[in-house]
């Protein structure tokens, strides 16, 4: 209860008694609370670091307690090979389980001590304010190059397996963005760049549907074609029946596809635009991978 009461007065106390608090932009005492949030969030999650090693424990236990049982009941005693791998299974989860739940306190707390300190700290608190802002904008346009690429190979159409390579990675760089940037986002940073490019893949992912439904249906085909061959005369129009059918299916697959993929490359041209015009208002920024 002590340590809740402290996490909430906090960012009161800072804001009233640290020198300089009063020159503080609107923008930084937005981004304070942010963090105050955070901090909050953080202690939730340091109270569930320990589930997972909970559940692990008690399946530890149950084991060890089944196995200890068996072996009793059973006239000559000890363990079978089975029973002794599932113990040591258990023991092998518990450990892990342990490793984790260390890990994740130490990164709670980690956090926690990085915001601590920059709220304590109004030029810091200015600087990683800043800090984020622009690297969220590096880090969108590098998702951007990543949307392009993988446009350029559903562009060429010849390798469905390499735009899912390429769409993973992607995908990849999206979550690590949305986790290490959520309070900018939050508040719409970089908004007329983010929104389009998020577009972007939006349509991109929806295209990858599409394309296996093609690739089945030209299966399909394929499959329906050779049994026609093989046909005998009196089952014949069956099989010819089937075949049409596939190549509807086929053609019906391959119109979406190319009109949602039209669409999908439409809006990447749209983001790459609209990302070339904000550069020549904004600092250059170094795209690294």
């Amino acid at each position: 209860m002590r340590r809740g009461l402290a996490s909430v007065t906090l960012l009161a106390l800072i804001l009233s008694s640290t020198p300089g608090a009063a020159e503080q932009s609107a923008d930084d005492r937005a981004f304070a609370a942010a963090l105050e949030a955070r901090l909050r969030a953080l202690e939730v999650e340091r109270q569930n670091c320990g589930r997972t090693l909970g559940a692990a424990t008690e399946d530890a236990f149950d084991a060890l307690d089944s196995v200890q049982r068996a072996s009793r009941a059973t006239p000559q005693g000890g363990q079978t090979i089975g029973e002794r791998a599932r113990v040591r299974a258990a023991q092998r989860n518990l450990d892990s389980a342990i490793d984790g739940n260390y890990d994740c306190i130490k990164g709670v707390e980690t956090e926690q001590a990085s915001i601590r300190a920059t709220l304590t700290d109004p030029a810091r608190l200015h600087s990683e304010n800043e800090r984020l802002r622009n690297e969220l904008r590096r880090e969108l346009l590098v998702l951007l190059s990543d949307v392009r690429i993988a446009s350029t190979v559903l562009n060429a159409g010849t390798s469905y397996d390499e735009f899912g390579q390429k769409m993973a990675v992607v995908a990849s760089r999206l979550r690590l963005i949305r986790s290490q940037y959520a309070i900018p986002l939050n508040r719409g940073d970089h908004r007329s760049l983010g929104a389009p490019i998020s577009d972007a893949y939006s349509a991109l992912y929806a295209v990858m549907g599409d394309w296996k439904q093609v690739r089945q249906a030209a299966q399909e085909v394929a499959s329906s074609q050779a049994a026609a061959a093989r046909a005998a005369a009196w089952e014949a129009d069956f099989y010819r029946r089937q075949l049409r059918a596939a190549l509807l299916k086929q053609a019906d697959a391959q119109r979406r596809f190319g009109e949602r993929r039209g669409t999908a490359l439409a809006l990447v041209q749209t983001a790459t635009r609209l990302a070339q015009a904000e550069e020549k208002t904004q600092p250059a920024v170094s795209v690294k991978k």
